[in-house]
C-alpha cells in the first residue's frame, strides 16, 4: 500500500483547494484500502459540533449538513481522546450514534483516527466497510499517515480561507523575530527579478557580457556603500556591520571570479549570477546550523540584485506616502535599508528565522518583526496589521478595543527605550556592587558589531568560519590575520575570545565536502580540525600574528568532548607560538601567549571537570547546544521547537555544576548562548553566580539596564523560591515577577 499512500499524499497536498483535496482523499483511500466508506468529518468551534466535510459511501446530500456535537458519538471520543479506535461492529459501542441523513445503516466495522495539527483536533477521517471485522495493524497505519498529511492541509486552507474573506479579523502565528509592536497598513513587496525566473542562455559576445557585468558591479557596490551610510547618519549605526557581508561577498575574488569564469564560458553575465548563485544557496540551505543556513538569503538577495540591475535601470529609491508593515515572502537587510526609516513599522517575513539578517537588523533598529508567516500575502495587501515581535503574532483586522489596548502599549514600550539609553556609558554593576561583564557575540556577519563596543566590554565569541565557507579553497594565512587583526584593533584594551574553525558536518564547504547521516553529532568542530593540523596551525598562527602588540587575544576550542582533544590543541598552539615568535623576532615585538579555552556544549565534559581544569585557563557555556544535547531537541525543528526550553531543569542543574567547578578550581566562566541575553535568563545566572554574558549586540543595553537594577543578595532568595515550586515553568514565572516588580514587564510582553 506504500504506492497508493504516496500517491494520495501527493495528491493532496498538490490540491490548491481543500474541499477538492478532501473529495480526491476520500475516493482515493476507498478505493486504497477496498473499503465501503470513507468519510471526513472537521472541528466546527461555533457550532460545537464535528461537520461531514467529505465522504465517499455515505449520502451525498448529507456532506455539509450532516452535525455530531462534540463529546458525542464514536466520532466525538475520537477527537477528545485524541486516538485511534477500530471497532469490528460500531453499532453496538455504547457511543455510537446514527445520523439518519447520511444512510449508514449498512456499514458494520468502524476505524477512525484524530486529525491533529500543532496539538489542536481538526477533524475526524473515517473508513467502514458493510461486514463485521477489526482492521489490520496496516491499515491503522495507513489510515493515521493519511490523517496527519490532511491536518496540514486543513490548517493551512483555513488561514487561506479566513484570510479571502475581507471582513475576517484573527490572528495568525509565526516566529518572534525582533521585540516591540507596531500598527500599520500592509504593504506587500515582491522582487522585479527572482533567480528561478531567470532562464540560462548563452551570448555571444564574452567582452560585451564582462562589460555589463562590471558596470553592474560598480552600481550594486555604490548601493551598498549608500545604504552604509544611511543608517550611519540615521544614528542607527550599530547596524552597519549588516553590510559587511554583502561587500565581503561583493568583493570576494573569488566570488566575483566563479560569475566571470561563467562568462568565459559563453554564459550571459546574468545566467552566470544566476548558475553561481544557486549552487552557493545549495550550499548554505542544506545546513542545519542556522546561523550559516541564514546566509543562503544573504546571496540570493545579492543575486537579484545584480540581476535587476542586468535586466532593468535603476528606477530609483522607493518612495512611500505614509509608514508601513513591510510583508514579504523572503526580506533581505538591503530591502529595509531601502525603505526609508520613518516609514517603516514592523515587518512580516514568511522565510527567515531568528538568525536571518532581516531579523537581526530589525532588533539592532528597534523595528519589531515576525518572521515564518507561512500563507498568501497577497490577501494581506491594504490590511491593517498588528505585528507582535513579542509573541510572534500577526493581527490582521483588529477590532477597535485590541487597537486602543496595542497602541496604550507601544506609548508605554517608548519610555522604556528611552529608560535603557541612559545606561550606555554606565558600568555594568549590580545595585549591592558586583561587577558583570557584558560581552559581544560577533562574527563576519550582521552581528560583528564594532559601533558597539562603547558600550559592550569585549568579544565573547567571535566566530571564524564565514571567511572559510564563502571561497573555493581555505584562506591562506595572511588572508586570515588581516581580518583577525581588524577585529582585535577594534577592542584596544577589551578582550576578545576568537573561537577556532567549527565547520564538519551540517557546515560544508564547497572545496572539502563531507557526507554524514547525522551531522549534530559528526565530523565537526575541533574533531576535524584536530584531523587536519595542517588547517588548524595555520588558523592558529594567522590568530596570533594578529595580536601582535595588542594582548587582547584568547582562543576558544568548540564542540570539546574529552580531555585529549584539548591536549592535542593545547601542543599545537605550543607549536604555533613557538614558530611565529621565532619568526617575528625582538624587534616586531613580543607576542603574548593567548589564554586557551573550551566550549561546554557537549554533555561529556559536566563529568570531566576536575581533570579540565588544570588544561585550560577559562570556559565558556554555549547553552544553545548544550540545551539541544541534553534534551535531545533541535529547536528549529517545529514539530519540537516547543520542548526546547533553556530553563528545563536538567540545564540549570548542568549550569550549576558548570559554575560550583569553576569556583572550586579558580577558573574564569563566560555564558555565549542566547540564555544570555535573556532578562530572565541573566537574573537566573546572576542567582547562580555567573559574572561574564555574551550576547547579540541588540541585547546589551537592555541587560545592563537589568544588572544595574538588581541585586545579587536579593536573586538568591528568588532563585530558592523558584527552586521550591519543582515544575519547569517555575523559574520563568517568579524571575518574570522580580521584573514586574521593578517597572521591567516590557521585556517580557508588550508595554511596561
Amino acid at each position: 500500500m506504500l504506492k497508493e499512500l504516496r500517491e494520495i499524499v501527493q495528491r493532496v497536498t498538490a490540491s490548491s483547494d481543500l474541499n477538492e483535496a478532501m473529495s480526491e482523499l476520500v475516493k482515493k483511500t476507498r478505493e486504497a484500502m477496498h473499503v465501503d466508506c470513507c468519510s471526513i468529518y472537521l472541528r466546527q468551534d461555533l457550532e460545537q459540533a464535528y461537520l461531514l466535510a467529505a465522504t465517499d459511501g455515505l449520502a451525498v446530500e448529507a456532506v455539509g449538513h450532516a452535525k455530531i456535537p462534540l463529546g458525542e458519538g464514536i466520532v466525538g471520543l475520537i477527537g477528545e481522546k485524541e486516538e485511534l479506535i477500530n471497532l469490528a461492529d460500531a453499532q453496538h459501542h455504547p457511543k455510537f450514534k446514527y445520523l439518519p441523513e447520511a444512510h449508514e445503516d449498512a456499514f458494520k466495522s468502524f476505524l477512525g483516527a484524530p486529525i491533529i495539527h500543532q496539538r489542536k483536533a481538526l477533524g475526524v477521517l473515517v473508513v467502514q466497510q458493510k461486514q463485521v471485522r477489526l482492521f489490520e495493524e496496516g491499515e491503522e497505519s495507513f489510515l493515521v499517515t493519511l490523517a496527519s498529511q490532511l491536518a496540514t492541509v486543513i490548517a493551512h486552507a483555513e488561514a487561506k480561507g479566513n484570510l479571502k474573506s475581507p471582513n475576517w479579523h484573527g490572528m495568525l502565528r509565526g516566529l518572534a523575530g525582533s521585540p516591540g509592536v507596531a500598527i500599520g497598513r500592509a504593504w506587500v513587496w515582491r522582487p522585479r527579478v527572482e533567480l528561478n525566473q531567470v532562464k540560462a542562455r548563452k551570448g555571444d559576445d564574452v567582452a560585451a557580457q564582462h562589460e555589463r557585468f562590471d558596470k553592474v558591479l560598480i552600481q550594486v557596490e555604490d548601493e551598498l556603500d549608500s545604504m552604509a551610510l544611511r543608517f550611519k547618519e540615521s544614528q542607527a549605526s550599530e547596524s552597519v556591520a549588516v553590510f559587511e557581508v554583502y561587500q565581503y561577498i561583493l568583493k570576494d575574488p573569488v566570488f566575483i571570479g566563479l560569475i566571470r569564469e561563467e562568462i568565459e564560458r559563453g554564459w550571459t553575465a546574468g545566467s552566470a549570477v544566476k548558475r553561481v548563485c544557486e549552487k552557493q544557496i545549495a550550499q548554505f540551505s542544506t545546513m542545519s546550523d542556522p546561523y550559516l543556513r541564514e546566509r543562503a538569503a544573504d546571496v540570493r538577495d545579492l543575486g537579484q540584485r545584480l540581476l535587476t540591475r542586468l535586466i532593468h535601470e535603476d528606477e530609483g529609491p522607493l518612495t512611500l506616502a505614509e509608514p508601513i508593515i513591510l510583508v514579504a515572502d523572503e526580506i533581505s537587510a538591503t530591502l529595509i535599508a531601502e525603505i526609508p526609516r520613518d516609514k517603516l513599522r514592523g515587518i512580516v517575513s514568511a522565510k527567515g528565522s531568528i538568525n536571518s539578517h532581516a531579523a537581526i537588523l530589525a532588533r539592532a533598529m528597534g523595528i519589531p518583526a515576525v518572521m515564518g508567516i507561512d500563507h498568501s500575502f497577497e490577501l494581506l495587501e491594504e490590511r491593517t496589521l498588528i505585528v507582535d515581535g513579542y509573541s510572534g503574532e500577526l493581527l490582521v483586522e483588529p477590532v477597535a478595543s485590541v487597537l486602543r489596548e496595542y497602541r496604550r502599549l507601544i506609548a508605554e514600550e517608548a519610555q522604556m527605550d528611552e529608560l535603557f539609553a541612559t545606561v550606555r556609558n554606565e558600568r555594568s554593576v549590580t545595585r549591592d556592587g558586583v561587577t558583570v561583564s557584558l560581552l559581544l557575540n560577533a562574527g563576519l556577519s550582521a552581528d560583528t558589531d564594532i559601533a558597539m563596543n562603547d558600550a559592550a566590554d569585549g568579544v565573547g565569541l567571535f566566530r571564524t568560519e564565514i571567511p572559510f565557507m564563502m571561497r573555493d579553497r581555505f584562506p591562506s594565512e595572511q588572508e586570515q590575520a588581516s581580518n583577525y587583526r581588524r577585529v582585535l584593533t577594534s577592542y584596544v584594551g577589551k578582550p576578545v575570545c576568537m573561537r577556532t574553525l567549527d565547520v564538519g558536518g551540517d557546515k560544508q564547504l564547497p572545496y572539502f565536502p563531507i557526507v554524514e547521516e547525522n551531522p549534530f553529532l559528526g565530523w565537526r568542530g575541533i574533531r576535524l580540525t584536530l584531523d587536519h593540523p595542517e588547517i588548524f596551525l595555520v588558523q592558529l598562527k594567522a590568530m596570533l600574528r594578529a595580536s601582535q602588540g595588542l594582548d587582547n587575544l584568547s582562543i576558544m576550542l568548540p564542540m570539546v568532548g574529552n580531555l585529549d582533544e584539548v591536549r592535542v590543541a593545547r601542543r599545537l598552539l605550543d607549536r604555533a607560538w613557538r614558530e611565529v615568535s621565532a619568526e617575528t623576532g625582538e624587534q616586531q615585538g613580543v607576542i603574548r601567549y593567548p589564554s586557551l579555552g573550551v566550549m561546554i556544549e557537549v554533555p561529556s565534559l559536566l563529568y570531566q571537570l576536575p581533570e579540565l581544569a588544570p588544561l585550560v585557563d577559562f570556559w565558556s557555556v554555549g547553552t544553545n547546544d548544550l540545551t539541544q544535547y541534553l534534551l535531545a531537541v533541535d529547536r528549529n525543528n517545529g514539530r519540537v521547537a516547543d520542548i526546547y526550553d533553556a530553563m528545563h531543569p536538567a540545564v540549570l542543574r548542568a549550569l550549576q555544576q558548570i559554575i560550583d567547578a569553576a569556583r572550586r578550581y579558580a577558573k574564569p566562566v563566560s555564558i555565549c548562548g542566547e540564555l544570555a541575553g535573556d532578562p530572565v535568563g541573566v537574573l537566573v545566572l546572576l542567582a547562580m553566580g555567573y559574572r561574564r554574558f555574551s550576547m547579540n549586540n541588540s541585547n546589551i543595553m537592555r541587560i545592563k539596564y537589568i544588572v544595574r537594577q538588581s541585586r545579587t543578595d536579593e536573586l538568591k532568595k528568588v532563585f530558592q523560591e523558584a527552586l521550591s515550586h519543582q515544575h519547569s515553568g517555575a523559574f520563568k514565572g517568579v524571575f518574570g515577577r522580580y521584573l514586574e516588580e521593578r517597572g521591567l514587564g516590557g521585556l517580557l510582553r508588550p508595554g511596561r
